[in-house]
């Protein structure tokens, strides 16, 4: 595949953004838009009908079925695309493949058949376009993700996509987070906003386009083969993997293998802090809508700055320091959080400030969260494709999404919703919201702790030299 220059790295990462912010909107808003239960102001914009539409119990279920797809799909489609033989290449059919139902998915969930309050119509035919959505959307980005060991040719490069795709991920969790809340609140309907955003799907295509890969039909391959023999390229020829193996080349990188259990102890914190954090605000930290969107951007906004100066800190430490130091950021964001308690602190200013100077600090974090995922991934398939011969990228990312998977789906629901309702002597109103920090606490330290059984040569990563990842 023709690699990009550094000048076309910032595009490319930007092909992800509409598909990105779109999955935004339907899981945190869409979703919830189908029923009226736990608004309070703002019901009629914050919900498609302003009423029940769907049979909550059963439709909660296949939500669940259709999330746990998004993680199960990962390997199997992964291990599809690194081996996927057309005339057009591997990359950009399977992008395709992915987009086109992921697109006519969120359009349709737009649009419930039926008007009835309660409806098993809508339960069962929007549940299955959440199963189509999420299965889509998986294809989609794990073969995206794959490409970025592929059209990049250092590690120096691979960093520099990984921070641009992190920076564009800030803006669209901004908005998300911040700006969409403001403008259902001036009375814009949710709905309306979600197919407004529709045409910033296309952002994908910017990906199909850019890519530059050669045929992989097995006659076509065996013949730029034979081209390069006679020609004496040096390079190295990509071997095909199939499932199993990929599976298993994958599973023995040890510092790959060590990387996910840093990487399920973080984002074990981050899913439980982002499941809860508008109930900690609201709740136990005691702010109203537009207090929240000021504590979010003051998160969030300084993330391009805060990216810059994880980089620094990369270059002249390492990967591994860098990262723990940005897990250290998030821990004392969380700290702060704690500490403006609604019950502790009567004043709603002192919380504010409390909170906004936390936010701040804890963007470095967000900004290293955001970036580490792309950059570990990506960096050890270009390297065992340099050792070996052997192009499995996909599987990487499949691999890493797998494990968040599962860890987002335990924070979530059996840790989240039961210290949700935790009741001091049943008089504490949020003691059991108000342990959640403290918890996000604790698995950004076992991850700091985890990190020092990396190897060696992650502390090298990002330095001027180059290195090598894998044992």
């Amino acid at each position: 595949m023709k690699k990009l220059t550094k000048k076309m790295l910032p595009l490319y990462a930007f092909a992800g953004f509409g598909p990105s912010f779109l999955g935004l909107l339907i899981g945190s808003y869409l979703i919830n838009a189908l029923d009226t239960s736990g608004f309070d102001i703002g019901v009629e914009n914050w919900t498609y009908a302003n009423k029940i539409l769907v049979v909550t119990s059963v439709f909660s279920i296949m939500v669940f079925i259709a999330k746990l797809l998004d993680g199960i799909t990962d390997v199997p489609f992964a291990a599809w695309t690194d081996s996927l033989k057309t005339k057009w290449g591997k990359r950009r059919p399977a992008i395709i493949i992915g987009f086109v139902p992921m697109v006519l998915a969120y359009v349709l969930f737009c649009f419930p058949p039926s008007s009835e309050e309660v409806s098993m119509l809508n339960t069962i035919y929007l549940g299955i376009l959440l199963m189509v959505y999420f299965s889509a959307y998986t294809l989609t980005f794990v073969t995206y993700y794959g490409t970025y060991s592929e059209i990049t040719a250092s590690s120096d490069d691979r960093i520099s996509l990984s921070n641009w795709k992190a920076f564009f991920d800030t803006i669209h969790y901004s908005i998300g987070y911040a700006v969409i809340p403001l403008i259902v609140g001036g009375g814009i309907n949710i709905r309306i906003i979600g197919l407004a955003a529709l045409p910033l799907m296309l952002t994908m295509l910017i990906a199909v386009f850019m890519i530059k890969e050669e045929s992989t039909l097995p006659e076509d391959v065996a013949k730029a083969k034979e081209e390069r023999v006679i020609s004496s390229d040096s390079a190295p020829e990509e071997e095909d993997v199939g499932f199993m193996e990929s599976v298993r080349l994958t599973s023995k990188n040890k510092g790959f293998m060590i990387w996910l259990g840093v990487m399920a102890a973080f984002f074990f914190g981050l899913q439980l802090f982002l499941a809860g954090q508008s109930v900690l605000a609201s709740g136990a930290m005691g702010f109203e809508g537009w207090q929240i969107a000021v504590l979010n951007t003051s998160a969030f906004a300084p993330v391009p700055l805060t990216l810059m100066i994880y980089r620094k800190v990369m270059k002249k430490r390492g990967f591994r320091f860098a990262f723990q130091t940005a897990l250290f950021a998030f821990s004392i964001a969380m700290l702060s959080f704690a500490i403006a308690y609604v019950e502790w602190i009567p004043s709603n200013t002192v919380r504010l400030m409390i909170g906004i100077t936390g936010g701040t600090i804890g963007s470095y974090g967000i900004g290293a969260f955001f970036s580490a995922p792309y950059t570990i991934p990506s960096q050890m398939a270009a390297e065992e494709l340099a050792a070996t011969g052997k192009s499995h990228p996909s599987m990487y990312f499949a691999m890493q999404g797998l494990f968040n998977a599962v860890v987002a789906a335990f924070s979530t629901s059996l840790i989240w919703l039961n210290i949700r309702d935790l009741d001091r002597n049943g008089t504490e109103e949020f003691f059991g919201v108000h342990l959640m920090p403290y918890i996000v606490i604790g698995a950004c330290i076992v991850s700091i702790i985890l990190a020092f059984f990396l190897p060696p040569s992650f502390n090298q990563l990002g330095r001027a030299e180059e290195v090598q990842l894998t044992e």
